[in-house]
């Protein structure tokens, strides 16, 4: 399922909606899985927490799976778009998806359920569908090729690959150094590991 909501939030295709009583709901059922975890979120526990009435929930959340897959793919647009932000603000393309490693950490790190994974569930990374792993080296491997001619290098997925397994490590077992809680340490790292793996098998601009 995760697999395919990211895949569905990475194309693009995934649905506006400025109805603020949705988004109401949206927010009480991420405060109800931050609390308890997804796997128990009920819409009765939504109802509760949003404070509206029973039928303005199930009106638009009828069945819970359409609740949970409507809050994961939110919540992984606006993951996405944390991480395009960071590689936009990148001072030149080698250091975006160092930028982009920053701003994934701190979004996660910020995250009302996702900050909860290294003390509820730390394994939960190592038993996600395998998939996720590989649109996750596919991004980043575009990423560090986006300047070059034709698909990504071997070079370039490898190291694609060694920094999606990175960051999921990050999530489930938080480093000590450098402390995940600082974007000062964590760009330095960036800056000094993660940007010359790219630069060193970086295609040059075609």
């Amino acid at each position: 399922m995760l697999a395919e909501l990211l895949r569905e939030a990475a194309s693009g295709h995934s649905p506006v909606d400025d109805d603020p009583t949705r988004e109401r709901i949206l927010d009480a059922a991420l405060a109800e899985s931050a609390l308890s975890g997804v796997d128990r979120l009920t819409v009765e526990d939504v109802v509760r927490r949003s404070g509206l009435g029973r039928m303005t929930v199930y009106r638009r959340f009828s069945k819970r799976d359409d609740l949970v897959r409507a809050m994961v793919l939110r919540e992984t647009q606006r993951f996405l778009d944390a991480v395009a932000a960071g590689i936009a603000r990148a001072p030149d393309s080698n250091a975006g998806v160092a930028e982009g490693f920053v701003a994934a950490v701190a979004y996660v790190r910020a995250h009302p359920l996702l900050s909860r994974v290294p003390a509820a569930a730390p394994g939960s990374v190592l038993e996600m569908d395998p998939e996720v792993l590989v649109m996750g080296r596919e991004f980043i491997a575009a990423a560090i090729h986006r300047h070059g001619r034709g698909a990504p290098s071997r070079a370039e997925r490898w190291v694609a690959d060694a920094l999606a397994r990175l960051f999921l490590t990050y999530i489930a077992i938080p480093p000590n150094d450098p402390d995940p809680a600082s974007e000062k340490e964590l760009r330095r790292f960036a800056t000094e590991v993660i940007t010359p793996m790219i630069e060193r098998v970086a295609a040059p601009a075609a």
